[in-house]
């Protein structure tokens, strides 16, 4: 018994080596087939977008085609879950960003998928810089200002969002509480009426996308308080970030990552990420960052994981305190 049982042992410990080896071909030889790069939202949006300039730059590291496959639906949880039930083999890859990943499960009743514990992180890919602007003719200039001038005037300032539970709703919320100061909600059907109430002096605040910010901004209509990326971007060099202006801690940007089934190989992930930095290293990625006020981020899974860790700090506090429901 005792010479079967010393067999069995060196048998298993001579299988080690070649279970590592066979992992390691495995990482080598993937991917072997084209690869789905699921995006949670209808096309033409930001996610989206960058999806395609993805896709078109990590095919020439990963030598297959990324295929865009948009599952909109549910706040972005539809795709999700499509990724998040999908064999962990790398071939179903989720464009994911704190919309889909961080607030619809908080705000989405019944919820049947957690991307939190679900998903595993690639990479994070970019922040979508966002400009806190307000109207021309309002007499404020930096965030300082408009702060002081809320804090003496409690209640008596507004501010837009696209609506009730969008981003830049929740964003505003989570600004009030660290600035000490109390703006009225106005919510508007979208960021085009948002926008338009916005150069109306209709409210005197609103977050925006760097791109839908810059008709208002080139035409005179608006003027931008502070941008939101951690370091100013080049086209827009005289706005301070949000640090600069004294709010360290507020981090709106819409970022965007990649993510696979939680179970997937970690060589798999780590090939993956390889793609993604090789991507956003792309010349023509850092041409398209530039004029679509993109901060390209890239490095470690642990960038993107560290980033969903604090929005889940920050985040459901705030849904709870709205009492946000859908």
């Amino acid at each position: 018994m005792t010479n079967r049982r010393n067999f069995v042992a060196a048998a298993l410990a001579a299988l080690g080596p070649l279970a590592a080896t066979r992992s390691a071909w495995a990482a080598d030889a993937f991917p072997q087939r084209p690869i789905k790069l699921l995006v949670p939202n209808p096309p033409g949006g930001p996610s989206d977008i960058v999806a395609r300039f993805l896709a078109e730059s990590m095919r020439a590291e990963l030598g297959q085609p990324l295929v865009i496959d948009n599952r909109p639906g549910a706040s972005g949880l539809i795709g999700t879950a499509v990724v998040a039930n999908a064999p962990p083999d790398g071939y179903t890859v989720l464009v994911t960003s704190r919309s889909n990943h961080i607030v619809a499960p908080l705000v989405q009743q019944g919820a049947q998928v957690d991307p939190v514990r679900d998903l595993a992180p690639v990479g994070l890919a970019l922040r979508a810089v966002g400009i806190l602007a307000t109207p021309a003719k309002s007499p404020w200039r930096t965030l300082r200002e408009f702060t002081a001038q809320a804090k003496a005037q409690p209640g008596k300032l507004f501010y837009g969002s696209a609506g009730i539970g969008a981003t830049n709703h929740i964003a505003i919320e989570q600004f009030k509480v660290l600035a000490g100061i109390d703006l009225v909600h106005v919510p508007y059907k979208g960021s085009g009426p948002l926008i338009t109430g916005l150069m109306g002096g209709e409210v005197q605040l609103a977050l925006l996308d760097f791109s839908s910010a810059q008709a208002g901004l080139n035409g005179g209509t608006l003027v931008p308080l502070a941008q939101t990326g951690s370091r100013r971007l080049s086209s827009m060099a005289e706005v301070p970030t949000l640090a600069e202006s004294g709010f360290p801690r507020f981090d709106p940007s819409f970022w965007i990552g990649l993510a696979v089934p939680r179970a997937t190989p970690a060589p798999v992930i780590a090939r993956l990420n390889k793609a993604l930095d090789m991507a956003l290293a792309d010349t023509q990625m850092k041409a398209r960052a530039q004029v679509n006020g993109w901060e390209l981020i890239g490095g470690a899974p642990s960038a993107l994981e560290a980033t969903i860790r604090q929005d889940m700090a920050d985040f459901p506090p705030l849904v709870r305190r709205l009492d946000l429901k859908a």
